[in-house]
C-alpha cells in the first residue's frame, strides 16, 4: 500500500512514524448507524486505506478490512470498493 498520507503527516511533523504503536480499531454496526473507533494515527491508517482505493485506476478495485488484517476481533468486516464514473 503506498502510504501517502502518513508521508505528508510525517513531512509536516503530525506523526513521527508510521510504525508508530497502534491497538485495534473497532467497526461496529447497528440497525441505524455505524461507528468506527480509533485513535488518531488509526483513523490516519483508515483514511490512507480509502485514499489508495479513490486513487486506482481499476473500476471495482477495492480491499476487504476485517479482525484479520484491520479491525479487532469483534468488528465486522468493511469493504472499500472503487466505482469508476461512465
Amino acid at each position: 500500500m503506498d502510504q501517502a498520507i502518513f508521508n505528508y503527516l510525517e513531512e509536516k511533523g503530525v506523526i513521527k512514524s508510521i510504525k508508530d504503536d497502534h491497538g485495534a480499531i473497532s467497526l461496529k454496526a447497528s440497525d441505524n448507524d455505524i461507528v468506527i473507533t480509533g485513535n488518531r494515527l488509526e483513523l490516519i491508517m483508515l483514511a490512507d486505506y480509502i485514499l489508495n482505493v479513490a486513487l486506482a485506476d481499476v473500476d471495482g478495485w477495492h480491499i476487504h478490512l476485517d479482525e484479520i488484517n484491520f479491525f479487532d476481533e469483534s468488528s465486522k468486516e468493511l469493504i472499500i470498493e472503487l466505482k469508476l464514473a461512465k
